[in-house]
């Protein structure tokens, strides 16, 4: 749509969420389009965004995955911030429960990676705040699950302006 260094015929990106999960954007504008909120894409046509800044190290997710790119959006013009979440579907959970994630994280001030998570409705609590680089890896998060909670939704909220960027793939909560 706006990018324009990537290959014809790379298979690409969509803002449609996988079925049960959903995208809220908060107060964004403008921006490029492939990038306006949490995108799910393949990681040649992420890759092929911008070279030379570290998106080739995304070595854990596979296929198609989730993004939150500050940096490429701010590559057009916008209003506001960066301000976008990525919300599961709830799952099943007891006491033992873990949450369980592939991630990669660039860091660039004031950007900021949360991961929420919400019992039974209630309001969302955060488990885990990234602030530094974290490498391609896999984040297992124990969770703090109330007692006679039944489900967990997680957030993954991304904050920033043109800073760098998000991953999340392989999202799962393993019962205890």
């Amino acid at each position: 749509m706006d990018e324009t260094g990537i290959p014809a015929g790379t298979l690409g990106f969509t803002h449609t969420a996988p079925s049960g999960w959903s995208v809220e954007n908060t107060g964004m504008s403008g921006g490029v389009t492939e990038w306006r909120g949490w995108s799910f894409t393949t990681d040649e046509f992420w890759s092929a965004a911008e070279r030379g800044q570290g998106r080739e190290n995304n070595v854990r997710a596979r296929n198609v995955f989730a993004v939150a790119d500050g940096d490429e959006w701010a590559d057009r013009s916008y209003t506001g911030g960066f301000d976008s979440t990525l919300v599961s579907p709830a799952w099943a959970v007891s006491a033992g429960s873990v949450l369980r994630y592939t991630t990669y994280y660039r860091q660039e001030s004031p950007q900021r990676g949360e991961v929420l998570v919400s019992y039974d409705g209630a309001a969302p609590v955060s488990v885990r705040t990234y602030t530094a680089d974290v490498s391609s890896r896999v984040e297992t998060i124990p969770l703090q699950v109330p007692a006679g909670a039944r489900t967990a939704r997680v957030r993954f909220r991304y904050t920033a302006g043109n800073n760098w960027y998000w991953t999340v793939d392989d999202v799962a909560v393993v019962r205890g």
